[in-house]
């Protein structure tokens, strides 16, 4: 049961017949779990109460309210009874179970006006009467003289009458108050012929079927474009055609009172947008290399977690935990993100066998590691998302060990992927490609404040009075400058494959010609 501080919010209402066999002490245990869960008794037996000691029956009527999908909403009641009856030990029997369907009739919107006194319009010049008109005009479609209220009924007379009525705290209605419809629309459909409010809603949400179909059919041609003849692009057109008719019979089956070109219009925004997002995903990404189905993969992987994510929320106490839990997260922050933003030049100088505190890191740099590392461990997400959709579908009601170990499993699956895989063996090879570049004679790229550079180095006095820390200084050969810290410079030397440390003081640093051409 979602709780947000006081306010109670459920997404399925069932009604339970129950036995309960037991004693008196039983049936208090009962009611007061009933009371404290914020369900309803309907009706309790009327039978006298056993003795404290002797046993009795009693059959309840309970309306049992929950979060989740509809889905398996009749067996999620009786689960949920089931529990308390497990949990406080009462030989309880849901004999039957059955949903709660509320759905509004979708009565037609009015807005009450203040008419035009009836003598005002003119009868002289041109002008005056097509000034009246205008004014006319723009009260019945504009609504520029609203009295503010809305009303809602089936015909023109009920919602003159609503109009009309005092309300307490407002505005008296004018005297002469009208109603017209939004924009001056046609009058409402006949009585009987009202749409559910809801039901609509929950049609339409099969939309996102074809447009996760669009979605792929525009990747897929964007990926396919300029590769081949213009002839190539052909092979996903027939599917988003498919895509484009299963969304206008989706629109016509939501929305029978829809006219036909109002229809067309929704079966094609759907799918060809999502198409057009799906190809514009694709043109743009970073890496041309990365097919059309890692962008899909990538997006519809997005939305799932977010979505489980979000259902994992609504459905958790948050407003018990965030209290103690918020502050002692913070507390843990301000020494827990610099060390996250050094770990990947870390491993990055690793590879050359240079130390972290050799070089100096700007803190700018800092807080963008920080951020690849934090966006690489969100792949976490996936664990929340899949306990928000067990949730969300009533898997874990009972036995829900079952559903808490794949939780735990891809947790810690989650975390090995992301952050060592996206993030520090990524830095770890991104060192390696650079010791390989260097020692090919190339310039490696630079890495979150790490900018190797090639220099001729010429020592300000004689080389052998020159301090160094790692091996000999050749002056004749170019070096890798990996950066400096304290005033000491960190050179690689290619041939030796091994990092020399030297006084910043002791030297002069002029950009080499080619990493493999001799200092002059």
């Amino acid at each position: 049961m979602g709780v947000t501080g006081s306010v109670q919010r459920w997404d399925q209402r069932a009604v339970a017949l129950v036995r309960l066999k037991g004693t008196s002490a039983d049936f208090e245990l009962f009611e007061a779990e009933v009371r404290g869960r914020d369900w309803r008794l309907l009706n309790r037996c009327e039978s006298p109460a056993p003795a404290l000691h002797g046993e009795g029956h009693c059959h309840y009527t309970v309306e049992v309210r929950f979060l989740g999908s509809a889905i398996r909403a009749s067996t999620a009641a009786r689960e949920h009874l089931e529990v308390v009856s497990d949990r406080l030990v009462l030989d309880l029997v849901v004999e039957a179970v059955q949903c709660v369907e509320r759905d509004p009739v979708d009565l037609p919107v009015w807005y009450a006006y203040d008419p035009l006194p009836s003598g005002a319009a003119p009868t002289g010049s041109r002008t005056e009467r097509w000034r009246a008109r205008t004014l006319a005009w723009s009260a019945l479609t504009l609504g520029s003289r609203d009295t503010g209220r809305q009303v809602r009924a089936g015909s023109e007379a009920d919602a003159l009458a609503l109009a009309a009525r005092s309300l307490p705290g407002v505005a008296p209605a004018p005297a002469a108050v009208a109603v017209r419809r939004s924009m001056n629309v046609e009058p409402p459909p006949p009585p009987g012929a009202w749409p559910l409010r809801r039901r609509p809603m929950r049609r339409l949400a099969m939309m996102r079927f074809p447009a996760l179909v669009g979605l792929v059919c525009g990747a897929w041609v964007a990926g396919l474009w300029g590769a081949g003849p213009l002839w190539s692009v052909v092979p996903p057109l027939p599917f988003l055609l498919a895509a484009v008719a299963a969304a206008f019979m989706i629109a016509r089956w939501a929305m029978p009172e829809v006219s036909g070109a109002q229809l067309v219009a929704a079966g094609f925004a759907g799918p060809l947008l999502a198409a057009a997002f799906g190809a514009f995903a694709v043109v743009t990404a970073p890496d041309k290399r990365v097919g059309f189905g890692v962008v899909v993969v990538g997006i519809a992987l997005g939305y799932l977690v977010l979505t489980g994510v979000w259902l994992w929320v609504r459905q958790s106490r948050w407003g018990l935990t965030l209290p103690w839990l918020l502050p002692a997260l913070l507390a843990f922050l301000p020494g827990l993100l610099p060390g996250l933003g050094l770990s990947l030049p870390a491993l990055y100088l690793d590879a050359f066998g240079i130390d972290l505190e050799d070089v100096d890191v700007p803190a700018a740099m800092r807080l963008l590691a920080t951020l690849k590392l934090l966006a690489a461990s969100l792949i976490w997400l996936m664990a929340p998302a899949i306990l928000g959709y067990l949730r969300h579908t009533h898997r874990m009601i009972t036995g829900s060990w079952v559903g808490y170990s794949a939780v735990a499993f891809v947790s810690v699956y989650a975390l090995m992927a992301g952050v060592l895989g996206l993030a520090i063996m990524s830095a770890s090879a991104a060192g390696k490609s650079a010791v390989a570049a260097a020692a090919a004679g190339r310039t490696p790229g630079h890495y979150y404040g790490i900018k190797p550079e090639w220099f001729c180095v010429h020592p300000v006095r004689d080389v052998a009075q020159v301090p160094t820390d790692g091996g000999t200084l050749d002056p004749v050969r170019p070096y890798l400058s990996l950066g400096d810290a304290g005033g000491t410079a960190v050179l690689w030397d290619p041939r030796e494959k091994a990092a020399l440390k030297v006084p910043l003081s002791a030297l002069r640093l002029v950009p080499a010609d080619a990493p493999r051409q001799p200092c002059a």
